[in-house]
């Protein structure tokens, strides 16, 4: 598992087995960067498999469209999320919607063929899906042994901590998901924004206790 740390927006990693998968793409213009990094592991970018994407957000989907067209890699996403992407639902809070809107005019966001709608409890090659919705409807995170990819659901750093409640679609289900991967054996959380934080239970728990 890598972190390319050049990619602008967000947090993007690499899961080089057993098979190619980007999580979060960062925003546009990112894509050379992350086969630049593929490559740099003596990998051939073009055996990109699968880009998941944690939600909807532009900081982490601005770049999927121009992976996917480099790659041929199919582009996984809840569906809820998938909606928002192709104009089927509006992005909340509202200001997302305008921002994504500004973003696709100003043609600085390009679409992704979203080829692939991941569910809760659905394993794609090595990694498990679960729905973690709060910052947005179809937020998810991505178990790979004892890590757990949890895109916008907590920052990470020193400490783990929520996001700007301003960020978030629904407080009180960001609560609930960050509640149930407390109930998940894992040792690693590897956040969308912020650093990688390890003994990942333990500082969960701690995020928990806040709220009695």
């Amino acid at each position: 598992m890598h972190l390319i740390e050049k990619v602008r927006g967000c947090n993007c990693y690499l899961v080089a087995r057993p098979e190619l998968s980007v999580i979060d793409t960062g925003i546009s213009g990112q894509a050379k960067v992350i086969l630049n990094y593929i490559s740099t592991l003596g990998l051939d970018p073009l055996d990109l498999k699968r880009i998941f994407l944690t939600h909807h957000d532009i900081d982490h989907i601005g770049s999927a469209a121009e992976l996917q067209k480099l790659t041929g890699a199919e582009v996984c996403m809840h569906p809820a999320d998938a909606d928002c992407v192709v104009g089927k639902a509006k992005r909340r809070p509202f200001w997302k919607n305008w921002l994504s809107s500004l973003a696709t005019a100003l043609k600085k966001l390009q679409t992704p063929e979203i080829n692939c709608l991941v569910h809760d409890g659905e394993t794609i090659g090595a990694i498990q899906v679960i729905h973690t919705p709060g910052h947005s409807a179809g937020s998810i995170s991505l178990q790979y042994g004892s890590v757990l990819f949890v895109g916008d659901l907590v920052r990470g750093g020193s400490s783990l901590r929520e996001a700007f409640f301003l960020a978030d679609e629904d407080r009180t289900q960001v609560q609930a998901s960050i509640r149930r991967i407390c109930e998940l054996d894992i040792e690693v959380i590897c956040p969308g924004h912020g650093r990688v934080v390890f003994n990942a239970s333990g500082k969960l728990r701690e995020l928990v206790a806040c709220w009695a």
